[in-house]
Order: structure tokens, then C-alpha cells, then sequence
């Protein structure tokens, strides 16, 4: 069999993994009702995930990939509830606002380009290009953390669960993208491949401590 006969069922699996990891916001937006605040969270991350789905899914509308416009449309729709929560609950709305405001200028704007832009290979491009641009600085965001893990010696700070997802999202996607022969869907997910392993690997290498049998002793002790 041929890797191209995988192609529904791999890109089954990265839709899924990528809603549930998009789903993450919701014990966060949780969070934030049950405090009745959002104290000093950044709306960064759920803003930039608007902005994010939003380019994939123009990219998979001019592409007319399917897939990729499906996972885009409910990505862009729960980074929206999760940004309204944030406002609602948030000290500093006017902040919050303006970043909006500025965000849906930018769709404005690219909404209007691909409309205007009559090169569907020079569309494609830079549309993919931008995409992989902001996937690049997600994947990335988490990597400031591994110099403290390694002077401590302990993966403590490092959310396991959502680097295993990251894991299985990139590589499914990487994965689609080689089936499809698409770099820009292959190259930053490839790389987040290769991110999300070397902080897999820190797990095995700085074991956290709170769980370490060494640990347990000198706290009995």
C-alpha cells in the first residue's frame, strides 16, 4: 500500500487532535468564570489564535482543501468564545478591545487582498507563508521554558499533557502535508515535530521530582 492510501484516516486523526487541542481553552475560560477574573493572563495566545485559523482558513479556501477548512472554521469559532470570555472577565477591556479591533482589521485586510489578488500561485504562497509564520511562533512560544528546565533539573513547569498532544498534532499534520505534497503544511509541523520530541525527552531525562522515589525519601525524611 502506498502512504497516499492513509490520507482519509490520517486526516481524520489530525482533525480530531487538533479539536481537542484547541479545546485546552476551555478548563482556562473555566478558570477565569469560577474566579470571576482573568488577574494578569496575557488575551495573547487566543488572539493570535484567531488570527492563526483565520490564515489557514483562507489558505484552505483558496487550496479548496476541505480538511483544512473544516478544522479552521471551528478552531476560529472557539478561539472567538474563548477571547469574549476573556474580555468579560477581564481588568483591562479597553487592552483587550484594541487588540480585537486590530485583529478583525488584519482579516479585513487579507479578506480583501485574496479577493483582489489574481496570481492563485503568488495567493497560495504568501498565504502559506503567513500560516506557517504564526504555527512557527506557536510551536516555539513553549521552547522559552527549557533553559529553566535544565538548570533546575525538572520538568515540573512543563505541561506534559498539552507538549504530548502538540506532539501528535504536528505530526499528523506533517504527515497529511507529505501525503498531499504541501511544504507549508509539512515544514513548520515537521519542526513542531521535532520541538515537541526534544521536550518529550526532557520528561525522561529530568524526571519530576515530586513523583521521584529520591523525592518521596527526603520528604519522609
Amino acid at each position: 500500500m502506498h502512504i497516499s492510501d492513509y490520507k482519509d484516516l490520517v486526516s481524520t486523526l489530525a482533525v480530531i487532535t487538533t479539536v481537542l487541542q484547541f479545546l485546552s481553552g476551555v478548563p482556562v475560560c473555566k478558570k477565569y468564570v469560577n474566579n470571576k477574573t482573568t488577574a494578569e493572563a496575557s488575551p495573547l495566545p487566543f488572539i493570535c489564535g484567531i488570527l492563526s485559523c483565520f490564515l489557514w482558513l483562507l489558505y484552505g479556501l483558496v487550496k479548496k482543501d476541505n480538511v483544512i477548512l473544516l478544522v479552521n472554521m471551528i478552531g476560529i469559532t472557539l478561539m472567538i468564545a474563548y477571547t469574549i470570555v476573556f474580555y468579560i472577565y477581564s481588568f483591562k477591556k479597553s487592552m483587550v478591545l484594541k487588540l480585537l479591533l486590530l485583529t478583525f482589521l488584519c482579516m479585513t485586510i487579507m479578506i480583501v487582498y485574496v479577493n483582489m489578488e489574481e496570481d492563485y500561485d503568488l495567493l497560495r504562497g504568501r498565504l502559506g507563508i503567513m500560516a506557517c509564520f504564526f504555527t512557527l511562533i506557536t510551536i516555539v512560544a513553549p521552547m522559552s521554558k527549557l533553559l529553566h528546565v535544565c538548570r533546575v533539573k525538572s520538568t515540573e513547569c512543563l505541561p506534559y499533557p498539552m507538549i504530548l498532544m502538540s506532539f501528535f498534532v504536528s505530526a499528523l499534520w506533517g504527515l497529511y502535508g507529505l501525503i498531499i505534497e504541501d511544504d507549508y503544511l509539512l515544514r513548520p509541523n515537521f519542526v513542531g515535530t521535532i520541538l515537541a520530541m526534544s521536550q518529550l525527552s526532557l520528561f525522561v531525562i529530568y524526571p519530576n521530582k515530586a513523583s521521584s522515589p529520591i523525592s518521596a525519601k527526603s520528604v519522609i525524611a
